[in-house]
């Protein structure tokens, strides 16, 4: 190519457009000789312009009771390529249930799906692109911000509702019920209780609001009675401990699921919805969305899993001591979910569903103590141990409290980096944001 002139003023503009012409003129007729006769240069443009057009991104928030088979389906995709596409994301993620509330994004080209990503959880997202004829999937997890908030309220009429009041997330809402639930019966709450708690909040780089993190400290007092739980390190995975530095949880997850309140209580006698008869409730009902998953309360072995009559898609496991769980009316049972299988307290056993005689989407949650029905609310799971280093832990709980009584304002502020670097390094939270 040669090189163009550089023109300085006025004088020589005209002379400077003029040849810029002939140069441009002589190049458009050199590629359109050596072009095929339809026109090179228009084809080539053109051809950009329609893949532009053709182009599209979206992003759908999945809907209770959909799938992907039906989301790709009334996108026009015929079954053969919605199982490929379907397969492709199982084999990179396994097996899993699309949960409502969850992101699908899909990106097409020319009429034809190029990307499907789903985004499994709030830390982990799947994605299968076509690579010419064929799929690749993969996972890749989710970037996010961690900070600390501290929060505070005061019980009027339910502890739900002050939390809420609070602005505290449902999650932990359910998580401090589940560890403080050892020591204090929210059944009893009553007006001018008061409670206090320290969590991480989690925000994409975005800026969108993700799942919040871990309880990081939980406490309410009734009267004259404290009831305290502490996320701690002491030396394996971290575990809640109780203000006296016993493990809380070792036993049974009080709740299994994340709910939005209970529906039926543990009952001798209780007038069923469907039947229309008086029954006995040997469990609790906790209301859902279909999808949500449900996780073993304790570490245990399956001892069933599959239909069971009334209660539908169901799974029981035993635990130590003579203890076994059931959890009903499941949408689905997680793969893998067989008698004799070993399952860790925390592990996704299915996802709340409405199968059997069930009037809208909730988990039954059994609790047994060698073949008696216990109410899992309020049975005493005893299953605890002391913390490695007392000493320690008492440190530990008394910055946690400090810190909390210093940020609790009417809009809590976040807790500086100074107070994480004040803990011990193995009892700092986490506050490393995920990388890609």
């Amino acid at each position: 190519m040669w090189p163009l002139p550089v023109c300085r003023g006025k004088e020589r503009s005209t002379m400077y457009h003029a040849q810029r012409k002939e140069w441009v003129a002589l190049l458009v007729l050199l590629l359109c000789l050596a072009a095929p006769s339809t026109g090179w240069a228009a084809k080539r443009s053109g051809g950009r312009a329609s893949i532009q057009a053709s182009s599209k991104s979206e992003r759908h928030v999945v809907m209770p009771g959909e799938t992907l088979t039906s989301i790709l389906s009334a996108r026009g995709l015929q079954s053969g390529e919605i199982i490929r596409w379907d397969d492709a994301m199982r084999t990179a993620a396994g097996d899993f249930v699309l949960s409502p509330g969850h992101v699908v994004r899909l990106e097409f080209r020319g009429g034809s799906l190029q990307r499907l990503s789903y985004e499994v959880d709030d830390c982990v997202r799947v994605v299968v692109e076509r690579h010419g004829r064929s799929l690749r999937g993969k996972t890749e997890p989710l970037q996010a911000r961690v900070r600390m908030v501290a929060r505070e309220g005061v019980v009027t009429k339910t502890f739900s509702l002050a939390a809420r009041q609070a602005a505290i997330p449902d999650a932990i809402v359910s998580k401090m019920a589940d560890v403080l639930g050892w020591e204090f019966d929210f059944r009893r709450v009553r007006p001018g209780d008061r409670f206090r708690v320290l969590y991480e909040e989690r925000t994409s780089i975005d800026g969108r609001p993700l799942a919040p993190g871990k309880l990081l400290a939980a406490e309410i007092r009734s009267g004259k009675r404290v009831a305290q739980a502490f996320f701690y390190n002491d030396g394996d995975d971290g575990v809640y401990v109780d203000g006296k530095g016993r493990t809380i949880g070792n036993g049974f997850l009080r709740f299994p699921v994340e709910f939005s309140r209970i529906t039926s209580h543990f009952s001798r006698q209780r007038f069923h919805p469907v039947l229309q008869v008086q029954r006995p409730h040997h469990g609790v009902d906790f209301a859902a969305p279909a999808g949500t998953p449900v996780r073993a309360a304790g570490d245990g072995v399956v001892a069933s899993a599959g239909w069971e009559g009334d209660y539908g898609n169901q799974v029981e496991i035993r635990h130590e001591n003579g203890w076994t769980t059931t959890y009903a009316h499941l949408k689905a049972i997680a793969p893998g979910m067989r008698p004799g299988r070993t399952v860790r307290q925390g592990e996704i056993i299915g996802w709340v569903g409405q199968t059997g005689l069930a009037t809208g989407p909730h988990l039954h949650f059994g609790l047994f103590r060698n073949g008696e029905y216990q109410n899992p609310l309020t049975a005493r799971v005893e299953l605890r141990r002391e913390v490695k280093d007392p000493q320690r832990f008492a440190q530990a709980k008394q910055v946690l409290l400090r810190q909390i009584s210093v940020l609790v304002r009417p809009t809590p502020p976040v807790v500086p980096d100074v107070v994480v670097a004040a803990l011990p390094p193995s009892l700092r939270p986490a506050m490393v944001s995920l990388q890609p």
